[in-house]
């Protein structure tokens, strides 16, 4: 295994705090919006500016940090333009921070202290982002602020923007500060009606005084929550609760007479409205403003799936070589541009905080990469290039591929779609096609079901079945447009769920100009869906897997900040054979945000019985997996022992459940993944395989950094291990699963398909059960995970690779 010396976006803190802080965490009340807390707050602060001497740090919650000794008690302050609102803000002390309490964060704790420290680490949070984050106009605790310098406009209503990203992390014998460059849309800033037209491409803002239905729909679920702010008065920035048509011409009671919203601004503010029969806004319950007269505040966050026709750009905008990305993070981190200047930060200097303006390099190992095994040959990937060609190679078990057909609902000639297919049948010798000349047919993309339907009757061609054997299809082509997601979406859940049918979709421009690299690729999932094997791995490590092995990987989606009637999705994939080359699936609904998967056991029962049901395809009366290896996707770093703590248990339980005797008891491997950083080496990009197991790890978990393909780094911490493997098996057995991905030919970033993000596809209306209906009458949404879990049903094709 070879050394290798590479650069972190990770900055030494040199000088610990010094100062004892005191903690206070029963703050009351407890407004809804953060926001509104910050202003309480600072308020209190500045009110009482005497006492709050040095400013404390807060966190928008129910957590505050001071220097000095603030007495408990309670403290009076009123807001409105009338001060008619007052606040009792009860603060209370409840612990102590020293510098010694600090300073354990970096220790490995002994198994009699029971203190994580976790108020700590969050103190040490504030203090690093207080200063960037007000100076940004951003909430003091947000893990990244952004700025507005070199933003691109994505149209739509939307800009990207440039930003980064803060966190301190406790390594062994010191703290380090992780620092990466990140990008997010934002609302774009400036005139409001401005943003209504470009939101739905539209010209003239005289198409704004009638706006069909679904337009409204559309533009209110868009701008529901943001912040505007007159451009007449000096008002406060308010969020937009709801949209109003003919805003100008609303009427309401005023001196005993009716007036309209137009009449009260040209009494009021001495301006006339110019389009009174446009769409406006409400802010609070009652009042109307219309939007000419109203600005976007810059800097806030699209929180939702940014749309299709922003996401070429801004995947281009966010695209950064590794040079350019560490350039402009250490310019940050060493003042230029006043972006973070922890140098000059009060907070900093306060809590006698120094952090090195230089990023932290370290040394490295590679590990090799496994043998790709192929029937007719042996891949021998070359060190750090994760990656290897397919041309020439046959699969290890081929798949017959007899009843299919192809369904067309892009706008092209027949032979276009003959040309493609001729290409693509050539590069299928390496499955058995039966049936060389599948059927096609042109559909109706608003409509794809009957298409879908004639196409699976045409493809049981009688010709290509075995005697006695009834026909039935198994596999449909789709040909997409370019941008199809309603389509797709029908495809899939006709397949997937109605029919039972495989489906694999091709999308325009990329199939019209098909090489044979694009076949190969669409080759890998068609074998891999009909239940064929395309390669498996060869290595030391992979034996293990050999030995009576499950592989397990379970992750959970959640629904964006902007969606408040949508469940969290949960996902688990096993393998049930010793090549990990044959999956089951399982996934469902759950709580919206819930980190922890609540029908794991369920899951694993599920799964552990078609582990047993495919061994006995091989071997009589097989036994259970001795080892089961468990990797659990995105979780966040706060969230590791909770996960732990409470799935462990699951799992073991489904063991028990499973009816597997005592002395059958498989061994368990429980390993969190979590999130990707980005380092680079000298040449730009670190190489695959790369392993950092010292210097930047936790102090109190077995954990490793695995670069298991170019440009990400994961993180890798071992929670519970009862397998008979050492740490370094660990490891390069995680990097070799990652070589195991049917429909890639390349190493991916985990070891375990993901299947969360095929929700929409499980549902009858996917793309209709969605927060759009709650938020057009503004009221506050519930979820009804009742309707979901009605909604969401599970696929009979979950013993093959259906999610590829």
């Amino acid at each position: 295994m070879s050394t290798i010396e590479v650069y972190t976006n990770s900055f030494e803190v040199v000088e610990l705090p010094s100062s004892v802080y005191f903690h206070y965490d029963e703050i009351t009340p407890d407004a809804i919006v953060k926001r509104r807390n910050y202003e309480i707050m600072d308020r209190v602060q500045l009110d009482n500016a005497a006492v709050f001497n040095p400013r404390a740090v807060y966190d928008g919650r129910k957590n505050l940090f001071c220097k000095r000794d603030i007495p408990s008690g309670s403290y009076t302050l009123t807001f409105g333009r009338k001060q008619s609102k007052t606040f009792q803000v009860l603060i209370k002390r409840v612990s102590v921070i020293s510098p010694d309490d600090v300073r354990k964060l970096t220790r490995k704790r002994t198994p009699l202290d029971l203190n994580d420290n976790a108020m700590s680490l969050n103190l040490l949070q504030l203090i690093v982002r207080q200063a960037p984050n007000m100076r940004h106009n951003f909430p003091a605790d947000a893990r990244s602020f952004y700025i507005a310098h070199n933003a691109k406009d994505l149209r739509n209503g939307l800009s990207a923007w440039r930003g980064f990203f803060q966190s301190v992390r406790p390594v062994m014998d010191r703290l380090v500060i992780n620092v990466d460059v990140s990008h997010a849309a934002v609302y774009t800033p400036g005139r409001l009606v401005d943003t209504m037209l470009a939101h739905l491409q539209l010209r003239d803002v005289r198409a704004l005084t009638d706006l069909p239905n679904p337009q409204l729909a559309q533009l209110r679920l868009f701008l529901k929550g943001v912040l505007v702010k007159p451009t007449i008065s000096k008002m406060r920035a308010r969020p937009i609760t709801d949209l109003v048509r003919e805003a100008g011409m609303q009427e309401f009671d005023k001196d005993n007479e009716r007036w309209t919203v137009a009449r009260h601004f040209e009494q009021k503010y001495n301006v006339q409205v110019r389009y009174p029969r446009m769409v406006g806004v409400r802010v609070g319950r009652t009042a109307i403003i219309p939007a000419e007269f109203l600005e976007i505040v810059p800097g806030q966050l699209y929180r939702k799936k940014i749309p299709p026709a922003c996401q070429k750009d801004f995947l281009q905008f966010s695209t950064q070589k590794p040079h350019d990305r560490l350039r402009d993070i250490q310019n940050a981190v060493s003042g230029q541009g006043q972006l973070f200047d922890y140098a000059t930060s009060d907070f900093m200097k306060e809590a006698g905080m120094k952090v090195s303006t230089n990023a932290m390099s370290i040394t490295g190992s590679v590990i090799p990469p496994p043998e790709i095994t192929y029937r007719n040959d042996q891949v021998r990937i070359g060190y750090s290039q994760g990656k290897w060609n397919v041309l020439g190679k046959q699969f290890i078990e081929p798949c017959t591929l007899r009843f299919w057909g192809v369904a067309v609902f892009d706008r092209v000639s027949d032979n276009d779609v003959k040309t493609f297919l001729t290409k693509l049948v050539g590069n299928l010798e390496r499955t058995a096609v039966a049936n060389r000349f599948p059927p096609f047919q042109m559909g109706n993309p608003n409509n794809p079901e009957p298409t879908l339907i004639e196409v699976g009757r045409l493809s049981m061609d009688a010709r290509f079945a075995n005697p006695g054997e009834k026909p039935h299809p198994q596999l449909i082509l789709v040909i997409l447009p370019a941008n199809a997601a309603d389509c797709r979406r029908a495809v899939k859940h006709w397949g997937d769920i109605k029919m039972r049918v495989s489906t694999q979709c091709v999308r325009s421009p990329k199939w019209l100009t098909a090489n044979d690299q694009y076949c190969n690729n669409v080759v890998l999932k068609i074998n891999a869906r009909l239940g064929g094997t395309n390669s498996v791995i060869n290595s030391d490590a992979a034996a293990f897997l050999r030995n009576g092995c499950m592989v397990v990987g379970a992750d959970v989606g959640h629904p964006g900040p902007g969606a408040a009637v949508r469940p969290s999705v949960t996902g688990l994939v096993a393998s049930v054979d010793g090549a990990v080359s044959k999956l089951t699936s399982y996934a469902n609904v759950q709580q919206a945000r819930q980190e922890i998967i609540e029908d794991l056991e369920t899951m694993m029962i599920g799964a552990l019985s078609d582990y047993l049901a495919y061994q006995r395809t091989v071997t009589p009366n097989p036994p259970p997996p001795r080892n089961v290896i468990f990797y659990r996707d995105g979780v966040s770093e706060g969230e590791f022992a909770q996960i732990a703590a409470r799935e462990i248990p699951l799992i073991r339980s489904a063991f028990v459940k499973s009816n597997i005797p005592e002395k059958f008891m498989p061994k368990l491997l429980f390993i969190v993944v979590g999130k990707r950083r980005s380092q680079a080496d000298n040449s730009g990009n670190c190489p695959a395989g790369l392993l950092v197991d010292k210097h930047i790890t936790n102090p109190n978990y077995p954990d490793f950094y695995l670069q298991s393909h170019a440009g990400l780094l994961g993180i890798y911490r071992c929670s519970h291990s009862d397998a008979p493997l050492l740490a370094y098996r660990v490891q390069t057995l995680t990097y070799h699963l990652c070589h195991t991905y049917a429909s890639a030919t390349r190493s991916v970033s985990i070891p375990a398909p993901r299947i969360c993000s095929r929700m929409e596809f499980h549902c009858e209306d996917g793309a209709g059960l969605s927060d759009t209906a709650s938020n057009v009458t503004g009221g506050t949404a519930e979820l009804d995970l009742d309707m979901w879990k009605r909604a969401f049903k599970p696929t009979a094709l979950n013993k093959r690779m259906y999610f590829l």
